[in-house]
């Protein structure tokens, strides 16, 4: 059932029309960095970007969950609505009384759709199949991009 394709801290799982991601770390933060990889990685060619521009930016959520999804909407965002290409990612997660608070930057350029060699259209991030575990040090993110 499942076709694994690793890279460098998540992998793409098999699904018939939408995509299936499994991201990695060994901490948090370091999961969600590779989760906003794998998600530009699945519209454009990462290798293309040149990481000339930082974005700054933040996001809250009322879980992990949550702050996941919020987290993965401000990238695709970022991608699809700003047209800026981004490959390298730092975060920093917070929790503050009941909620989670993002704070970090990413490294890209403007989209060039040919250069940057467009994959697919992302509509949506999805809550649907949406895992977050711990396991023998390590943390794994799994979310499902509407295609």
């Amino acid at each position: 059932m499942f076709i694994i394709v690793l890279a460098g801290g998540y992998r793409f799982l098999d699904h018939m029309t939408d995509a299936v991601i499994e991201a990695y770390g060994t901490t948090l933060e370091e999961a969600f960095e590779n989760a906003a990889k794998a998600l530009c990685d699945t519209m454009i060619d990462l290798k293309t970007i040149r990481p000339k521009r930082e974005i700054k930016f933040s996001t809250k959520g009322n879980d992990l969950y949550s702050l996941l999804f919020n987290w993965l909407d401000k990238v695709m965002l970022l991608l699809v609505a700003d047209w800026i290409a981004m490959s390298q990612f730092s975060v920093k997660i917070n929790q503050q009384n009941n909620s989670y608070l993002l704070e970090g930057s990413a490294r890209g350029e403007p989209l060039e759709l040919d250069r940057h060699r467009y994959k697919v259209e992302i509509k949506a991030v999805t809550y649907h199949e949406m895992e977050i575990r711990q396991e023998k040090g390590m943390i794994t993110v799994r979310f499902l991009l509407d295609l």
